[in-house]
């Protein structure tokens, strides 16, 4: 390995990143070294199905080591089909000899939910449907893991509608499975899972949904990074999300809430119904103006309207809306706010900082 791409420091830092991922003392960093370079690695085979290639993606721009060496020195990963020379048939038999020769003992990694309406026919790969194959090749792996929230519980192909009739692996076939999970999950945290295995000859600890706890044990919020001050109240989902990303961080750089932006909850289930909309330009208003001081904002309400129109004018008026983004636009456009200049903030937020009014009050008509 340190001959062809990755050097011996780059990957005994690479160790103490999935040591420190997975809650172990740096001394353990040797033996993750021998586990990730022994002979004794089982195979992966790394299934696509209904989704959008954002957990490879992620996976293939992994910095420190890079992308070869993770999928080909340390996971063994034998079929893959984002990145494999072979196609057609002769991609469909290394994938079959695989899970033949090494039943019961190999690694399946799934990316993306399966369709399972009409018999599984909204999804398929040479002529079989996704679900087809995933009947034939998961029961056969010695362990499973769903690779993202897509995998794991459907994701958006699963969001309503859903005339795929869109499903996670465990619901769409049955099997037990190990949902590491995120939109996209941290490649760190796949890495991790299977050193575990290797380590301990079986897998981590997972909590009762099948998410691992060294990763998904606590929530975004208790242990918040975030340099801006807290995103509570203003639409964000961290409170609720179980994952790391803000202490693993996406290539050691950065994750969303550090780039000013609300956690959007994308590990757990029925997030792309739930947690929507993602962007409100009305919270992020709002947390800009309040930065400095930012408090939990009561009920996640933005605004107070009481000071012109009476007490609770905005809720009810909001409730009234098939869209609420849209209706939030038009009240700052109402009130001649500009959003990048706060102007005419203090006509609902008296305290705003640096708000200037835009003349005058609003009348209720």
């Amino acid at each position: 390995m340190f001959s062809n791409e990755i050097s011996r420091r780059a990957f005994l830092k690479y160790c103490g990143g999935i040591a420190a991922t997975l809650g172990l003392s740096s001394t353990m960093i040797p033996r993750i070294a021998e586990a990730l370079t022994s002979d004794g690695r089982p195979p992966v085979v790394w299934l696509h199905f209904a989704e959008c290639t954002g957990c490879s993606e992620a996976f293939l721009r992994s910095t420190g080591p890079g992308v070869a060496d993770i999928l080909f020195d340390v996971l063994n990963v034998t079929y893959h089909e984002t990145i494999q020379v072979a196609c057609g048939e002769k991609a469909e038999h290394n994938r079959d000899q695989t899970v033949a020769n090494h039943a019961g003992e190999f690694i399946c990694i799934v990316e993306g939910a399966i369709p399972t309406a009409d018999n599984g026919v909204y999804g398929m790969i040479g002529g079989r449907t996704m679900l087809d194959i995933a009947q034939t090749i998961i029961p056969q792996a010695g362990y499973t893991i769903a690779l993202g929230t897509c995998a794991a519980y459907g994701g958006l192909p699963a969001a309503a509608p859903n005339p795929t009739g869109a499903m996670g692996v465990k619901d769409a076939i049955g099997v037990n499975t190990i949902n590491i999970t995120g939109c996209p999950p941290h490649p760190l945290n796949l890495v991790s899972c299977i050193t575990s295995y290797l380590l301990n000859n079986q897998m981590p600890p997972l909590r009762a949904d099948g998410r691992p706890t060294f990763c998904h044990g606590s929530t975004i919020h208790s242990s918040c990074t975030v340099p801006h001050a807290c995103m509570q109240g203003y639409n964000c989902k961290g409170p609720n999300t179980y994952n790391n990303c803000h202490t693993a961080l996406y290539n050691q750089e950065s994750w969303c809430v550090q780039a000013e932006h609300q956690c959007i909850g994308c590990s757990e289930p029925g997030f792309w119904d739930t947690n929507a909309p993602f962007y409100n330009p009305m919270w992020m208003s709002m947390f800009s103006t309040y930065r400095p001081t930012a408090v939990p904002h009561e009920d996640q309400k933005t605004a107070s309207c009481t000071r012109c129109h009476g007490s609770g004018i905005f809720e009810e008026e909001e409730s009234y809306q098939t869209d609420p983004r849209k209706f939030q636009q038009a009240m700052h456009h109402e009130h001649n706010v500009r959003l990048s200049t706060n102007q005419g903030c203090a006509n609902c937020h008296p305290e705003a900082p640096g708000g200037t009014t835009s003349g005058g009050s609003y009348d209720d008509d």
